[in-house]
């Protein structure tokens, strides 16, 4: 399939949902194209001149917010997997190319791990954003819990893009887990010092 392309330093996962500014005229056009004829695009990450041939297919959900010279600000959920096989000559201003969907190797996935990550992941929430956080409830997650957990979990782009290009969902949990065990400690340790800060070194005051 064929598909418009939009290379950012950022990592886009299935089923989850991020805010863009539209600037460029390249990609004000590519917003305006897949608007008008409800067609997806595509994000891959892109570093230091690299782009990397793993990206997510995208679809705009909302437009927030329009501005008089074309700028936009929308809001766009990422839906499935790609490789990029090769860019294509095209008539448009942005970037197209011809893709390949990438679909999970039928691999059985470990409920006590996945259990695991998410309470790790809840805990990271709680310490940031306080008790009253929103975390993830178990049996209300979506078919890929890593991707629900990746995007508040302290990856760097390098892991994202890993997770991204991880062909099963136990093999996403695998590594997510293993940087969640280190994770924990270092946000509670923070968090300890942080308190104690603010109750003005008094350690009682905890």
């Amino acid at each position: 399939m064929t598909i418009g392309l939009f290379p950012l330093n950022l990592v886009v996962f299935p089923h989850t949902r991020i805010p863009l500014h539209i600037f460029e005229p390249r990609y004000k056009a590519l917003m305006q194209d897949c608007l008008e004829r409800g067609l997806e695009f595509g994000i891959n990450l892109v570093e230091e001149g690299h782009m990397h041939p793993i990206g997510c297919t995208a679809g705009i959900i909302d437009v927030t917010q329009r501005y008089p010279d074309g700028r936009m600000d929308v809001v766009v959920e990422g839906k499935q997997r790609f490789q990029l096989l090769e860019l294509k000559s095209n008539k448009h201003p942005y970037a197209v190319g011809e893709v390949e969907l990438q679909l999970d190797d039928d691999v059985p996935v470990d409920a006590s791990l996945t259990l695991e990550c998410l309470s790790c992941y809840n805990t990271i929430v709680s310490l940031v954003y306080g008790p009253s956080a929103l975390t993830l409830v178990y049996d209300e997650l979506g078919p890929c819990p890593s991707f629900e957990m990746a995007t508040k979990s302290g990856l760097s782009l390098e892991q994202k893009q890993e997770l991204l290009e991880a062909r099963s969902e136990q093999s996403r949990l695998e590594l997510l887990h293993e940087h969640l065990q280190k994770l924990v400690p270092m946000m509670k340790r923070a968090d300890s010092i942080q308190r104690i800060v603010q109750s003005n070194g008094y350690i009682k005051a905890l």
